[in-house]
């Protein structure tokens, strides 16, 4: 079965029949009937030009009291159109008179154009008739509207395809879309011309204005043989969804120490797309960048970065996304917390040996922090009852990566019952110098260096006796050489922080 709308009329003319007067005082007759569109549809206007003319021979003028035309043949009267007082014509001289028609569905036609006339030299009537046969046919291009799912108060889009079946080109082409309870915000395109067989794609906007089913007229308007302009539409039904808001925010904390910021995930879980996203954050404590988004897709989620400024440590912030969903604006929020965490040094694995009169205190000095700490410094305090010690009575650790350690070893001495060392550190982070204290409890000792014995027994002689004297030598000899080694590390011994 065939879709959409195409047209066809062949028009046959049977000829003119020249009716002669009584007395021979008028001669005349319908020359032509010129019928355009050759082609009609049903529903179109067909215009029926007659010409009517009154031949040299005449001996009278041809008086017009009326032109029609009728159905011919079959019951009762049909008459389409009719001009009447349309004056005289003089001998030699013709009149062209328009008569027009529709046919409301297609078939074949035969009409019939009927001049009512006067002998104006006898004053006797006369009439002339001229036969047409018409045949109507439902030819129009093909039509078909598509548009998007819809949301209530969110523009949507459809279009309308065109598709032209014809034996020749359309030209002229015009699509109209209207709706009902529907906001048009594109309604028309216009093109040149379709080719025979050919087709073209009419896009177009709109709004509903209320949840449920709207209707979609698309009304098309072409020209066929160059000077015959036809209509045709189609219409369809759309349901529109009611509006539904919902969008969340989530929060990470990102970056490290100072260079802090908020990752601030977006998610559209409405049925229908936001714009105009503009997300940012409030705090007492600090400040933030702003982002904007043009915008996010339903069931959609964008994430976006705001670089923050802290003036303390810590911060409560309330992030805020502001937006456009349909013809409104809304707003969504959520709370968060930022803290800064700059690189901090912490003692760990410590581990306390006695060594005669002095304790070795070996670790790691760790940065639990997320920034590196440079110049760290750690020292055996000086106190009533601990003293710093040789080799090193403080040990320069350097660098600290963040989430990082790096080994070290002091030495103290101690007079008294003494329960704990205590422990400087001195670092720098984000150009600020720190200080910490540990208080090492001695009890984490790992055990002692032994000492060496003396042999009372007479086998030994004065070897055995001057053994304590090398033993002796040898540890002074050993740290001579590492105080050596300190100071060509340091420069200087005794460094105050």
């Amino acid at each position: 079965m065939r879709h959409g709308v195409a047209v066809l009329a062949c028009l046959v003319v049977v000829g003119s029949l020249p009716l002669s007067v009584a007395g021979a005082s008028v001669n005349a007759s319908i020359s032509n009937v010129d019928v355009s569109p050759s082609t009609p549809a049903p529903g179109e206007t067909v215009t029926f030009e007659t010409t009517v003319r009154n031949l040299e021979n005449s001996d009278a003028p041809l008086e017009i009291n009326d032109i029609a035309v009728r159905k011919s043949g079959g019951r009762g009267v049909t008459e389409y159109d009719r001009v009447s007082k349309l004056g005289s014509i003089s001998p030699g001289s013709t009149l062209e008179v328009p008569l027009t028609a529709s046919f409301d569905s297609a078939g074949t036609r035969d009409l019939r154009v009927i001049v009512y006339g006067r002998d104006r030299g006898t004053g006797e009537n006369v009439e002339l008739r001229y036969p047409v046969k018409l045949n109507v046919e439902e030819r129009h291009p093909q039509v078909d509207i598509t548009a998007n799912d819809s949301v209530a108060g969110v523009e949507s889009t459809g279009e309308v395809t065109v598709a032209s079946g014809l034996d020749s080109q359309i030209t002229n082409v015009e699509v109209v879309v209207e709706g009902d309870g529907v906001e048009m915000t594109k309604s028309r395109t216009v093109r040149s011309s379709v080719a025979q067989n050919g087709s073209i794609t009419a896009p177009f906007r709109f709004r509903p204005e209320s949840a449920g089913e709207h209707s979609l007229t698309a009304t098309i308007s072409y020209t066929v043989d160059g000077d015959t302009t036809r209509t045709t539409t189609r219409t369809t039904v759309i349901d529109s969804d009611p509006l539904r808001n919902s969008v969340e925010l989530d929060t990470t904390a990102v970056g490290s120490g100072t260079d802090r910021a908020l990752r601030v995930a977006v998610s559209n879980g409405a049925n229908a797309p936001i714009s105009d996203i503009m997300v940012s954050a409030t705090s007492e404590n600090a400040s933030f960048q702003r982002v904007l988004l043009e915008n996010i897709s339903a069931s959609t989620t964008r994430q976006v970065r705001l670089n923050a400024t802290m003036d303390e440590p810590r911060a409560d912030v309330t992030v805020t996304a502001d937006y456009e969903l349909g013809t409104e604006t809304e707003q969504t929020a959520t709370e968060t917390t930022l803290r800064s965490v700059p690189g901090t040094i912490d003692l760990t694995g410590l581990d306390v040996i006695r060594q005669g009169g002095r304790l070795q205190i070996s670790g790691s000095a760790s940065n639990v922090g997320s920034t590196d700490a440079d110049s760290v410094l750690v020292s055996v305090v000086d106190t009533e009852k601990v003293t710093p010690a040789t080799p090193n009575r403080d040990y320069f650790v350097g660098t600290v990566p963040a989430s990082d350690f790096v080994s070290f070893d002091v030495y103290a001495r101690t007079t008294g019952n003494v329960t704990s060392v205590p422990l400087a550190v001195t670092y720098i982070v984000d150009d600020t110098r720190k200080r910490q204290t540990f208080d090492v409890d001695t009890n984490q000792m790992g055990g002692s260096v032994p000492q060496p014995e003396q042999d009372s027994g007479s086998g030994g002689g004065d070897q055995n006796s001057m053994l304590p004297v090398f033993v002796a030598g040898g540890l002074a000899l050993l740290v001579v050489v590492g105080v050596l080694v300190r100071r060509y590390r340091r420069g200087d011994d005794d460094i105050e922080v």
